[in-house]
């Protein structure tokens, strides 16, 4: 992994999104791990290359303090969630849809070189 490419965390609950999440970004350059829940201990060993978390409104919406608490986690150098409505101020929400297309194109805003 190049230390100008960060690290994509997937938390997807619904395997038909998180494979082709996983195929699309794989193939436009991504490194990408996928776990059940950010509590797995897997997580801090990705840490140190401030990873991107990509999470879906069901995890997201199962995790104690939600997205303020996500928001307010130093560990990510950004999040993006798939599917539910934005708070006013919060994260933006991507349609399920539309994930894959859209995740890859914000990429670049991640530190990615341009293709």
């Amino acid at each position: 992994m190049s230390p100008t490419v960060p690290m994509l965390v997937l938390v997807a609950r619904e395997a038909g999104l998180r494979s082709a999440l996983v195929a699309r970004l794989s193939m436009a350059g991504g490194d990408i791990v996928t776990v059940d829940n950010l509590d797995d201990p897997r997580v801090d060993r990705w840490l140190a290359h401030a990873p991107v978390l990509i999470i879906d409104e069901g995890a997201l919406a199962a995790r104690a303090g939600g997205e303020a608490a996500l928001r307010a986690d130093p560990r990510w150098r950004a999040i993006a969630v798939i599917g539910g409505y934005a708070e006013e101020g919060g994260v933006p929400r991507i349609a399920s849809a539309d994930a894959a297309a859209i995740l890859e194109a914000m990429l670049p805003e991640w530190g990615y070189p341009e293709r």
